[in-house]
């Protein structure tokens, strides 16, 4: 664990911030950390809170326009950049998780860059650290900059508005629901959209919302529930994206929004707005999937590749017997191909290749293409020997389904090179194994391509 008083990302010390240097192995589990944190716009940040102290990651630093040596560490000039509409409810809900009223921090609030411009941001953290009696002295967390997002938020939040006036002239549901102090729900007021939403009546939920209920998927009916019941006893906006089981529309994700109001009777009351986020969410899985999978070869890309690989490397370290393979592939000759026949049918080759890969494997193996004309699988449960001969099945294939010419008439051969290691439980990532197999892959090249050479035979052709 980093100490309290130096920044959480290694990089802050390289840039020249005093803290001991960790040991070697901790290094190298910071660097994936900042890596896949920085690849996903997000900052780490450490503070003190017995000093008042606050430390940041180059990234979070980036993220507002400074550079990795810019910005002082104090705490109070940190609350000078929140906006100073939000720096209450950011100080009060900080505060309430050093109180320990709540298991850890998080907000969503603006934040000044160094041009001036606000950004919003989206901070969690949790105290790491407290003394004798309880109270804070170290919290870390991270930052993730939700601009776009809160953009896309304050749209829809004006089209609600908009809506809320039309009420039943647009499609949505504009809608009251009362949790009594007894526990029971009712809708007092439903919009003729509800029919739409949820495929009732207004008057079927006026005195019972439990219709409502009966229609809330089964994998989210307790979050639905316990969101209900935090908006009622924070008194805080009530924000929910949830399934639904329609019986005509099938599954469909609805997206609540509203406000509590605590009424005289003790019960709370909740103004707001529900609208159908079903294209939204199949968008956001659109998007997901272009941000994980090369779009030329449809295989999953380096990053995704890796963050995968790691996930078979836990499981391996969890597995007293547990076993992966991995494997680094790369076309022969492939810039003679592209200078000779031109880059169309370089296209198509590591198209045609990835098809070949993909064919090969199981159901549980990862392929990816890793970077030009390399590509890359992990085969969990899977000897050297079993990976070797896979490997040769690959060349075979290879072999006898050429590529066609764009003339649809002259096959272009190729060929591929591989190196073979495994996984290993001690690999600090699976970088490790994939740069073993890039050092067998090396040997395969010199020693005449189309070969196939494993890690621990081809080192001492190594140089």
């Amino acid at each position: 664990m980093p100490r309290t008083d130096g920044p959480l990302d290694p990089a802050d010390t390289a840039a020249g911030e005093t803290t001991p240097a960790p040991a070697h192995a901790e290094c190298e589990r910071c660097d994936l950390l900042s890596l896949a944190l920085t690849g996903s716009g997000t900052g780490l940040w450490d503070r003190n809170v017995t000093t008042g102290d606050i430390h940041y990651s180059p990234a979070w630093k980036a993220m507002l326009g400074y550079g990795p040596h810019e910005l002082s560490t104090g705490i109070e000039e940190a609350y000078l950049r929140i906006h100073p509409d939000d720096l209450a409810y950011v100080q009060a809900t900080m505060q309430a998780h050093f109180e320990n009223k709540t298991d850890s921090y998080s907000v969503e609030h603006r934040i000044r860059c160094k041009d001036g411009s606000y950004k919003w941001i989206r901070s969690r953290g949790k105290v790491v650290s407290r003394d004798s009696e309880g109270r804070a002295q170290r919290m870390v967390g991270t930052t993730t900059d939700i601009t776009a997002l809160r953009e896309t938020a304050e749209s829809l939040q004006r089209t609600i508005d908009l809506i809320t006036n039309l009420t039943n002239e647009v499609p949505g549901l504009v809608f009251q629901y009362r949790l009594g102090a007894d526990g029971r729900a009712t809708v007092p007021y439903a919009s003729e959209g509800i029919r739409d939403i949820y495929e009732l009546t207004p008057d079927e939920v006026l005195l019972s919302a439990d219709p409502i209920e009966a229609r809330i998927d089964a994998r989210d009916i307790a979050a639905y529930r316990q969101s209900l019941r935090d908006s009622a006893e924070r008194l805080t906006p009530w924000r929910l994206q949830y399934r639904v089981n329609l019986p005509e529309q099938g599954v469909c994700w609805r997206q609540g929004d509203a406000r509590p109001q605590r009424m005289p009777d003790g019960s709370t009351l909740w103004h707001g707005f529900i609208t159908d986020a079903t294209d939204r969410k199949r968008i956001e899985a659109e998007l997901r999937e272009l941000a994980t999978i090369d779009h030329l070869t449809q295989l999953p890309n380096r990053r995704h590749f890796t963050m995968q690989s790691e996930i078979e490397l836990t499981r391996i370290r969890a597995a007293e017997t547990g076993t992966a393979a991995m494997l680094m592939l790369d076309l022969d000759h492939f810039k003679v191909l592209n200078d000779r026949w031109g880059h169309a049918l370089g296209d198509r080759a590591l198209s045609h290749f990835a098809q070949l890969l993909r064919t090969e494997t199981r159901t549980g193996d990862l392929v990816g293409r890793i970077g030009g004309e390399e590509f890359a699988a992990v085969l969990p449960q899977t000897t050297t020997r079993e990976a070797v001969a896979f490997a040769r099945r690959v060349q075979q294939r290879l072999a006898q389904f050429p590529l066609i010419d764009s003339e649809g008439d002259a096959p272009v051969s190729l060929t591929v090179s591989i190196g073979v290691d495994t996984l290993r439980a001690t690999d600090a990532g699976a970088y490790q194994a994939l740069s073993r197999c890039d050092k067998a892959l090396y040997v395969a090249k010199a020693r005449g391509r189309n070969r196939i050479e494993v890690y621990e035979e081809a080192a001492n052709g190594l140089p």
